[in-house]
């Protein structure tokens, strides 16, 4: 007959014992494993948590730096939030735009604005647009405008009024009355519209003055002196000195040997004005009555001279 042999004292257990601790040797082991499985959950959730408070942090001393009207370190603070922001990220670029804009750098303005401006929730189709959009699109159109005063100042009307234009064309819908854009983006648009039509008035004025011809027209044939001293045919001395064949002596002394200068200043051989001074110009029709006094007196003098027996005794004069 064999004999049990009894477990120490202590150290006896039943069947219900038993049991029970396997039980709870495979909850702790469950634990375990979901404590592991939750663990990286656990740090995201710390990291996010983390980083809204930097967010929070940060937003308020690039605000506090913008009251100060410290408009550069307030941008830079502001641009460390493009990384933290990730609820709205639209935000850190329109603070940041801003900022510049603040601080009169209305190019690198319009850069940050058009950023936030493509971030924006929009609103849907054929809805009036969202109170963030209007924000974004009246700060961006005050940009703009910037730029277009700008270029009025230098005189660069054509390039303004294409800025107040597209200034505009940014507060569609939340400048006018009722819009989500508010009060100050009517009083933008309304701005605006009057600085394009001054520049557009100024421009006008500009390509005016430059088709405008630099001196006044000289007069011809009209019976008095030109400017450049050559004279049009009307009987009196030019400025020059040249004559236009009145039968009057011209200031440069040469004559045509028949006691009647020609109209070049020259010699022609012939006794009569040559019709080759006015540069192969049309004759006046006062220098043709004119010319044809000298003529007629000519032969006057020639008929006399032949009468008295003066002249060459060729009949010919000069």
């Amino acid at each position: 007959m064999s004999v049990d042999i009894l477990p120490p004292p202590g150290e006896f257990q039943t069947t219900e014992e038993i049991r029970d601790q396997r039980f709870l040797d495979k909850l702790a082991k469950r634990r375990r494993a979901l404590l592991l499985w939750s663990l990286p959950v656990v740090v995201i959730a710390f990291l996010a948590a983390l980083k809204l408070l930097s967010a929070v942090a940060i937003n308020t001393a690039g605000q506090s730096a913008y009251d100060n009207e410290n408009h550069n370190t307030a941008a830079e603070r502001f641009a460390a939030l493009e990384f933290f922001n990730v609820i709205e990220p639209w935000k850190p670029y329109f603070n940041q735009g801003t900022a510049i804009y603040a601080g009169g750098d209305f190019f690198g303005a319009t850069q940050e604005f058009e950023v936030a401006l493509d971030m924006v929730p929009k609103a849907p189709d054929g809805e009036p647009r969202g109170e963030d959009e209007c924000t974004v699109r009246t700060n961006y159109s005050l940009a703009v405008e910037g730029l277009g005063d700008e270029a009025r100042i230098a005189g660069d009307y054509a390039q303004s009024t294409a800025r107040y234009s597209e200034a505009q064309d940014l507060l569609a819908d939340c400048g006018e009355s009722g819009g989500n854009g508010g009060e100050q983006a009517q009083e933008a648009e309304e701005r605006q519209q009057e600085s394009q039509e001054q520049s557009e008035e100024q421009q006008q004025q500009q390509e005016q003055q430059g088709e405008e011809p630099s001196g006044e027209p000289s007069e011809t044939g009209t019976g008095e002196p030109s400017e450049s001293g050559s004279e049009s045919g009307s009987g009196e001395p030019s400025e020059s000195g040249s004559e236009s064949g009145s039968g009057e002596p011209s200031e440069s002394g040469s004559e045509s040997g028949s006691g009647e200068p020609s109209e070049s200043g020259s010699e022609s051989g012939s006794g009569e004005p040559s019709e080759s001074g006015s540069g192969g110009e049309s004759v006046d029709p006062r220098q043709e009555e004119l010319q044809s006094r000298n003529e007629e007196a000519q032969a006057s003098r020639d008929a006399e001279e032949q009468a008295s027996g003066g002249g060459d005794g060729s009949g010919q004069n000069w």
